[in-house]
């Protein structure tokens, strides 16, 4: 488990506004039995925690003014504008406290898949598995080897192996988590072959009638250039 360390918020640690400024972020603690704790953290530990593998199944031994608390991430909020971080939620837990948390789950030897070999194509239908579990149960990830699998296979959870304490949330159907699909391949429309001819023809005939339309406009010129005849004399 990581250590982190935060401080309680009071009068003087400032309002939300001014930690902000400060580079530190404001949150709450929270658990069944116990009174709700207002703390901040730094703005670079928080954001370093988040890029973290497992960041929302992961337990934190968080330092609060010199006292240890094993906490859970559970809620980040953003700012509608800027999308910088603004608040966090996590959860105080004891071994033995009983957590719903979302797992990644890892496909292993995709290199050497036979259907992903072939030009096969890896959907993820769940990147994350719910699961329910005691927080010291919570498995950094589920994973599924690969090697095997073929061009049109469906791996369903049942597929997956779990650890003996852990838990589905979702215990009526045997759900799919990911499939191996054909290659997409794109056919370029030809064009069907009597519209290239009956464009052919349509071009000649307009040629055709431009030089009609061309032969009409020498013929009036030659009639107007005729002389007339003088009846005077």
């Amino acid at each position: 488990m990581d250590n982190y360390k935060a401080v309680t918020r009071t009068k003087d640690t400032g309002s939300t506004k001014s930690l902000l400024k400060k580079g530190m972020i404001p949150g709450m603690i929270y658990g069944k039995g116990t009174d709700p704790t207002q703390v901040a953290f730094e703005d670079k530990a928080i954001h370093k925690l988040m890029h973290s593998e497992g960041f929302y199944s992961k337990i934190i031994d968080l330092d609060i003014d010199g006292k240890i608390e094993k906490v859970l991430p559970k809620q980040l909020q953003y700012h509608p504008v800027t999308d910088k971080l603004i608040h966090f939620d996590f959860m105080r837990v004891q071994e033995n406290t009983i957590v719903t948390v979302e797992v990644p789950v890892v496909f292993l030897n995709q290199e050497i898949c036979p259907g992903l070999k072939q030009g096969g194509v890896l959907n993820l239908v769940r990147r994350f598995i719910e699961l329910s579990c005691k927080a010291n149960d919570i498995p950094e990830k589920l994973e599924f080897d690969l090697i095997e699998s073929e061009i049109g296979d469906s791996i369903k959870i049942s597929s997956i192996e779990l650890p003996d304490s852990v838990k589905l949330t979702i215990t009526d159907r045997d759900f799919v988590v990911a499939t191996l699909s054909p290659p997409t391949i794109e056919v370029e429309e030809e064009k069907p072959e009597e519209e290239v001819e009956g464009d052919e023809e349509g071009a000649t005939e307009t040629e055709g009638d431009e030089g009609e339309v061309k032969e009409e406009k020498s013929e009036d010129k030659d009639k107007k250039e005729e002389p007339v005849e003088d009846k005077s004399k």
